[in-house]
């Protein structure tokens, strides 16, 4: 049996998109970055987080530039063919749960101020990773992004 669940943690790179489906479901997507490898070998990677549904439809106003999330999801690889008939593939994590954390930048630190929006809670039945995974919230990292 494979177990497909992945859990990173960063700023966002951009704000959240959101956008309707032709039934009306909403999608949001926004990019997180991945490290890998270390010293003058280190290279970043961003990857593109998205949501469903509820969740897609009253989060993104509190997915801005800069705020830290911790999420835990599904790894897909995304498929589609490009306008000049190419295929072409991405990696996507498709969002079950998603934390606030603190944020490396002003605006950030003030949004970490508010509370903590209502949908986060709703998620929390749906999650099947454990409880203990998360980082905990005074984890201050050098990361500059």
């Amino acid at each position: 049996m494979a177990i497909n669940t992945i859990s990173v943690s960063g700023n966002l790179g951009k704000d959240c998109e959101q956008r309707w489906t032709p039934n009306g479901k909403a999608i949001a997507s926004f990019s997180l970055p991945v490290k890998q490898g270390y010293g003058e070998h280190e290279k970043t990677s961003w990857v593109i987080c998205k949501m469903f549904g509820s969740k897609a439809e009253k989060l993104p106003e509190y997915l801005t530039k800069g705020t830290k999330v911790t999420i835990v999801g599904e790894f897909v690889m995304e498929e589609w063919t490009g306008k000049s008939g190419e295929k072409k593939s991405a990696p996507v994590i498709i969002v079950n749960q998603l934390d606030f954390g603190g944020s490396g930048n002003q605006a950030g630190s003030q949004r970490a101020q508010q509370p903590t929006p209502q949908p986060q809670q709703s998620q929390r039945p749906q999650q099947t990773a454990p409880q203990n995974i998360e980082p905990p919230l005074d984890f201050d990292d050098d990361i500059p992004f």
